[in-house]
């Protein structure tokens, strides 16, 4: 029996009325009800994230990060440098990410959010302490690139030009740098096996960079094409 049989016939007529206009925006309401569960569930999955160190805010080039700069965020593993993702111990850890990137220099802008790497810093393999500055130096033994390592210190000996004369210490405990280079192929760009690289293919040695000081620089420069430059390592 139709739950409408006991109404009086005026009320069931007056539902049936209503029930009749309202069949179409009902149908319209079950359609999109419908189109909404098809979409959700024809829709791809979220794709894969990492928690990494971003910058918080827009920094200009040659800006010192401060803790402040520094922030985690979920950022989608497709949109991540390979090497970021190979370094992956800083990876959801703020504490990390800060002792790695705190009190570094940006090589270039960074906008807000970009996540950081260290290909967006200076590289401090190329400087030397306060008040140093950088030269490149080529010693006559071709072997020396291969003993020498970053830190350590140097003293840079030019050969006495004729018979008789002394030597001539042009630098003292100048520091040794790593090349910006030997990163990136693990110092086996030359003939030698250190870090700073080997002798040429043609029996050069390799230009060692030396932080030296400013006065010692142009004693350097000045000797570099016409003297005969050894180390002495003092540290």
């Amino acid at each position: 029996m139709p739950l409408t049989d006991p109404l009086p016939e005026p009320v069931r007529r007056r539902l049936r009325v209503v029930a009749w206009r309202a069949r179409r925006p009902l149908a319209a309401l079950c359609a999109g009800l419908a189109a909404v569960i098809a979409v959700g569930l024809l829709r791809p999955a979220d794709p894969p994230t990492a928690r990494v160190p971003v910058a918080a805010r827009a920094l200009a080039v040659g800006a010192v990060l401060a803790v402040a700069d520094v922030s985690l965020a979920d950022v989608p593993v497709a949109l991540l440098p390979t090497t970021l993702l190979v370094a992956t111990p800083t990876a959801g850890d703020l504490d990390a990410a800060e002792d790695d990137f705190v009190g570094r220099r940006l090589a270039v802008p960074v906008p807000a959010g970009l996540p950081l790497v260290a290909e967006l810093l200076v590289d401090e393999s190329g400087t030397g302490p306060p008040g140093s500055v950088v030269v490149p130096v080529r010693f006559a033994d071709a072997g020396v690139a291969d003993v020498l390592r970053p830190g350590m210190r140097v003293d840079v000996v030019a050969a006495a030009l004729h018979d008789g004369d002394e030597a001539l210490r042009l630098a003292e405990a100048a520091v040794v740098l790593a090349q910006p280079g030997d990163a990136d192929d693990g110092g086996t760009s030359g003939s030698g096996s250190g870090l700073l690289g080997g002798g040429t293919t043609t029996g050069e040695s390799s230009p060692v960079l030396l932080a030296v000081d400013p006065d010692e620089s142009v004693a350097l420069s000045g000797a570099a094409a016409s003297r005969v430059l050894s180390a002495v390592i003092v540290g």
